[in-house]
């Protein structure tokens, strides 16, 4: 996958303003706060139809307009393909070669991995953060996922708006349970998937985030692993069943205190991935440093696994976290990322980072206030 073009239209702080890029390192070099970010932003979410930030349609949008737009041209196994996002403030409407397709379509053709400082931070930060990490990776390991991500939101949504409805006293009690009685077998299907799928992936992937962190750490007895936590349980070596009857047990125990709070407290949003560094817990026993070398390393896996699941990487997206990291861990990723065939953005405040890749087919942009500078 190669983006050879790409033009923004009141996106963030972009007026109009059309890009070409280098099929393998692109370096958006510029001062904090001129739209570096906000370009990988717009890379992100043309081709995986949503921002690795958290924001709204409205926050996407140039100030004083009422819609945005983006274009981008890529290239695809010796296939060309026009994508265009329309942004509004209440709606996005995505097409490929002009053809309304969803965001779920688009991460079953197109592959990106993000790093990010928000990605670095994961591991201390919420639950959410590391959920987002495994699902990022699920669509790696399975197209069809995908898909199983997007059914499950769609059941989880519904199934809130029933116990919303009853909080809110538009549905009595017995409307409401005959309504839950409906909807849960195949919320619970869902459900038991969508954890099951999470397991094989983290389970499939171990060998490399293992080689991974040896290389970026330099360590070759560093001993990494991870915890799928169902209702305070390890659920890693879980069957599909096991997962099926655990969550089934927990919709029982928790029925009256869902009815009561108004939102579904059981499944696979609720689920936690712990990092465990020598068998502790890494929120807890781990540096920031050795925290971010661990999810470094998660994502490196990632890409090697899906190079040898998919035959091609993923586009490489760096946002600023080559400053995040000890000249060391630096120095590893920059040599892991000379050994890939991929094209690779990169944003950062540093005028000499791009001495480092000297050895690649380079193209330099230097941002300043939404702009190009020449």
């Amino acid at each position: 996958m190669i983006f050879e073009k790409l033009r923004l239209v009141n996106f963030r702080n972009y007026r109009d303003v059309v890009f070409s890029f280098s099929p393998r390192v692109n370096v958006f070099l510029g001062e904090n706060g001129q739209g570096k970010t906000n370009l990988l932003e717009a890379l992100y979410l043309i081709s995986q139809g949503d921002s690795f930030r958290y924001s709204d349609n409205s926050t996407l949008i140039n100030s004083n307009n009422q819609q945005a737009l983006i274009q981008a041209l890529i290239t695809q196994n010796d296939l060309h393909y026009k994508l265009k996002l329309g942004l509004t403030k209440s709606r996005k409407v995505l097409t490929l070669n002009d053809k309304k397709v969803t965001s779920t379509d688009i991460r079953k053709i197109f592959a990106s991995v993000v790093f990010s400082p928000e990605s670095l931070a994961s591991i201390k930060e919420g639950a959410d953060h590391r959920r987002e990490l495994v699902d990022e990776l699920l669509v790696t390991f399975d197209r069809k996922n995908a898909d199983l991500i997007a059914d499950y939101r769609k059941a989880l949504k519904t199934r809130n708006k029933i116990l919303k409805n009853y909080v809110e006293g538009l549905n009595d009690k017995i409307l409401t349970q005959n309504l839950l009685d409906s909807l849960n077998p195949q919320f619970l299907r869902l459900g038991a998937d969508f954890a099951y799928a999470r397991i094989s992936a983290l389970n499939g992937l171990a060998k490399e985030f293992n080689n991974a962190m040896q290389y970026i750490s330099g360590n070759f007895d560093v001993d990494i692993s991870v915890e799928y936590v169902i209702s305070d349980q390890n659920a890693l070596n879980f069957s599909r069943e096991e997962v099926f009857f655990a969550l089934q047990k927990r919709i029982q125990e928790l029925h009256d205190a869902e009815l009561s709070s108004g939102t579904s407290l059981v499944g696979p949003h609720k689920h936690d991935i712990v990092f465990l560094y020598g068998q502790k817990d890494s929120r807890f026993y781990c540096s920031q440093g050795q925290q971010r070398a661990i999810i470094l390393s998660f994502k490196m896996a990632q890409i090697v696994y899906h190079r040898k699941a998919h035959g091609t990487y993923p586009v490489l997206m760096l946002d600023d976290v080559l400053s995040e990291l000890d000249k060391g861990k630096r120095e590893a990723l920059i040599t892991f990322l000379h050994e890939i065939n991929t094209q690779i953005f990169v944003t950062t405040t540093d005028f000499t980072l791009p001495d480092s890749f000297s050895l690649d087919q380079l193209s330099v942009m230097r941002i300043k206030d939404g702009h190009i500078l020449e």
